[in-house]
């Protein structure tokens, strides 16, 4: 079994150690040898980038959800319910949204299907003490059976140019990073990002970060499978 992390990988903030960076070694956000990229993404060479690059900014993005709903007449019905749940599990999609569909339909829907949904709505909104409740339940279902990719040795240190160190150019870098099933990283994309540049060392710090894959356990056996994390760090301002 699983234990349950509420803190996901994909929330994961790294606290960085910023060097400043005094002009040589080399151009530091340059795609290291074996990777393509371009100011948002880097690639290892021969990666399907259809497959790696996705958008995970909601579950509709990710193809789970085709429509919104709104809830009327203070009632809300059971397929309502079960996707205002998804929704509030976006994280957990975001690191695999196919295998995690697919365990919550096996596993969650079955927790969720005999919930009293009687005075379930107030003020056009799912009572949000109903919401945290069933999250928590559809969350455990799901992760006696998965094990999102978790780091393993992440970015202690970035250089950060002093010609960049302005109000302008600071703030956070945030990146989703694609891990297959044997843990190694091989397609990494900016989700936020200040100056190109910082976006890039932050990426190619990251193609050094080591994961382990996600896994699926079925009748005691795991099996590994692809999946996605997030990152960020801060550039601060200068003071």
């Amino acid at each position: 079994m699983v234990a349950s992390r509420w803190i996901v990988p994909t929330l994961i903030g790294l606290l960085l150690t910023l060097a400043g960076c005094g002009g040589g070694g080399g151009d530091p956000a340059a795609p290291p040898s074996g990777w393509e990229g371009t100011e948002a993404r880097m690639w290892k060479q021969g990666v399907d980038t259809s497959e790696v690059f996705r958008n995970m900014e909601s579950l509709s993005a990710m193809g789970i959800l085709s429509e919104e709903f709104a809830l009327s007449g203070g009632s809300i019905t059971q397929e309502q319910f079960q996707k205002a749940i998804k929704r509030s599990l976006v994280e957990l999609y975001r690191t695999n949204p196919t295998i995690v569909d697919s365990l919550f339909e096996r596993y969650a829907v079955p927790e969720l299907e005999n919930v009293d949904l009687s005075g379930a709505v107030e003020e056009g909104k799912l009572k949000q003490k109903l919401l945290d409740k069933n999250r928590s339940a559809a969350f455990k279902a799901i992760d006696e059976h998965y094990e999102q990719p978790a780091i393993q040795e992440g970015i202690t240190g970035l250089p950060y140019p002093d010609s960049l160190r302005t109000d302008e150019n600071s703030g956070e870098v945030e990146i989703q990073i694609h891990v297959n099933e044997s843990g190694q990283v091989d397609a990494i994309e900016v989700v936020e990002g200040t100056h190109p540049i910082l976006n890039g060392i932050v990426m190619k710090a990251a193609t050094e970060t080591t994961w382990n894959p996600a896994y699926v356990t079925e009748d005691g056996q795991q099996t590994a499978y692809p999946g996605w994390g997030r990152l960020s760090t801060n550039f601060p301002a200068p003071r």
